[in-house]
């Protein structure tokens, strides 16, 4: 689930939890026949004028606040980079073997778990200008990045420098890191356990960071029946968990691209073309570089984001909440600023998705919920109703050309967007999405040795009541099956971060 990402950008390598280090990609089901589509099939769905094109913005709301559109590329940005595919298939790629091999070698210059290398790098002394002393670096004033004399921001992936929005997440996991290691470790007694404290701070931050991933941003976009049926799973050590997804021969999480492709370009589906920053800005294109939201450079003051817009921070600022989940995409997303291309089609995100998902030989969205159902998920194959998809002749004339019936073999990330729709009218995502998002975030809490799961099945860890609230209810069974139990969430983590309990 990610927002939109122009171009790729170099990074240096990530360091994974323990066992883990940058790996490849994967599929789940190797074993399914890949779905092909033309590039006239894929831009009549997908394309300019296509049939996912929301030209007016008329796609209603879901309940997500719009921050967490930019903290799914966040979590995006920890765990996968790919630059080394290409966005049109091989002309052989309909060999399956062929294709598998090919994504078995693709690199993964992210490491697949949570562990917030975009954030520490190598640490500070490998990466010593991402750090001030033992502290995360912060620029100057405090509102923006730390940044080179060129205006470069030194973060441990440029990536996170791509718009005002995602700078600003990067800048609050600094600055929660700072306030950790200022405030909240230097009472405890870590020498015992061997943890240094600058170790203790990172610690307890991947650790809030995972937990608000997993009873925060996926118990809130899931499926509720999917997540409590993966969530009992994923908290209890004694059972089998992740279902299908596991490490690769050589013991690391590669990355599949079912997921990757796929299931957590969810986010693209949210996004909406304008965003309120603050008070004197409340409609700010995504990608308007005459504004400066197209990052890369240094943030004006007045162009600091009031995050009172973009997350339940306060009782009497109702933030802006993120496009509903389905099949359609905002008009800025139709026309990115992609370098190196005069094919309109290029420009257009979802294009983009469906082409990519083709290239690396993704089976149909039937085929994977079919799968996914047999190894216990509590969803059925939809039936997508795709004749009463507003524009679909269109398709349907390409597709009675071509003698293909996509009714039946969906390309996967079309099928879940379609799905959602269905399922919640888009309020959440829908069954198989959410089923295949818990099935790999699931892995990489479980799969990694070093993850906040263990310690708080076993009582020895929760989070800190100075950044939950003294009062936060972490009772399990709630934190599972209760529906709107958030009793740590994104917006916690910001207010802690920016101290805006202590400033307002």
């Amino acid at each position: 689930m990610t927002a939109p990402t122009p171009c790729h950008h170099g990074m240096a390598k990530a360091r994974g939890c323990s066992q883990l280090a940058v790996g490849t990609f994967s599929h789940l089901f190797p074993e399914l026949k890949p779905l092909t589509i033309t590039e006239d099939e894929a831009a009549a769905i997908g394309g300019p004028g296509g049939v996912m094109h929301d030209f007016d913005g008329a796609s209603p709301d879901s309940m997500v606040p719009a921050g967490y559109i930019f903290f799914a590329q966040f979590v995006d940005h920890d765990i996968t980079l790919d630059t080394s595919s290409a966005l049109r298939p091989d002309p052989d790629s309909h060999q399956a073997k062929k294709v598998h091999e090919f994504v078995d070698h693709l690199g993964n210059i992210r490491s697949a778990s949570l562990d917030l290398d975009c954030v520490y790098g190598f640490g500070p002394e490998a990466s010593p200008h991402l750090y001030d002393g033992e502290h995360m670096a912060v620029g100057e004033n405090g509102i923006d990045l730390a940044r080179s004399p060129g205006g470069t921001a030194l973060i441990g992936d440029p990536r996170n420098d791509e718009n005002i929005f995602i700078g600003q997440i990067q800048l609050a996991f600094h600055q929660l890191h700072n306030r950790i290691f200022d405030e909240r470790v230097y009472q405890r007694d870590i020498t015992d356990t061997g943890w240094t404290r600058f170790g203790a701070a990172q610690r307890e931050t991947r650790y809030h960071y995972q937990f608000v991933v997993l009873f925060d941003l996926l118990k809130r976009i899931c499926d509720p029946k999917v997540f409590t049926f993966a969530a009992e799973r994923i908290c209890n050590t004694k059972k089998d968990f992740p279902l299908c997804y596991k490490r690769d021969k050589h013991d690391k999480l590669p990355m599949p691209v079912e997921f990757s492709t796929a299931a957590y370009r969810v986010g693209h589906t949210m996004v909406r073309d304008r965003y309120a920053l603050n008070a004197k800005h409340r409609e700010v294109e995504l990608f308007d570089e005459a504004f400066g939201t197209l990052g890369f450079s240094a943030l004006p003051e007045e162009l600091v984001p009031d995050w009172r817009f973009m997350l339940a921070l306060d009782p009497c600022v109702t933030p802006h909440m993120s496009k509903a989940f389905n099949a359609v995409f905002a008009n800025e997303l139709m026309d990115l600023p992609i370098v190196g291309s005069n094919n309109a089609n290029d420009r257009a995100l979802a294009f983009r998705n469906l082409m990519r998902a083709s290239a690396l030989g993704l089976a149909s969205g039937q085929a994977i919920a079919e799968e996914m159902k047999t190894k216990g998920y509590p969803l059925d194959v939809t039936d997508l109703k795709l004749g009463k998809v507003k524009k679909w002749k269109r398709v349907a004339d390409v597709l009675h050309k071509s003698g293909t019936d996509l009714s039946k073999n969906t390309p996967l990330f079309y099928y879940l967007l379609r799905e959602s729709e269905l399922a919640s009218g888009g309020a959440r995502y829908g069954p198989l999405g959410s089923a295949l998002l818990l099935e790999v975030f699931g892995g990489m809490l479980r799969l990694c040795n070093d993850t906040f799961i263990e310690p708080f099945e076993t009582g020895n860890w929760r989070p800190d009541p100075c950044i939950a609230g003294p009062d936060a209810d972490f009772d399990k069974g709630r934190l599972i099956k209760e529906p709107d139990h958030y009793p740590l969430d994104l917006a916690d983590l910001v207010r802690f971060a920016k101290r805006l309990d202590a400033t307002g």
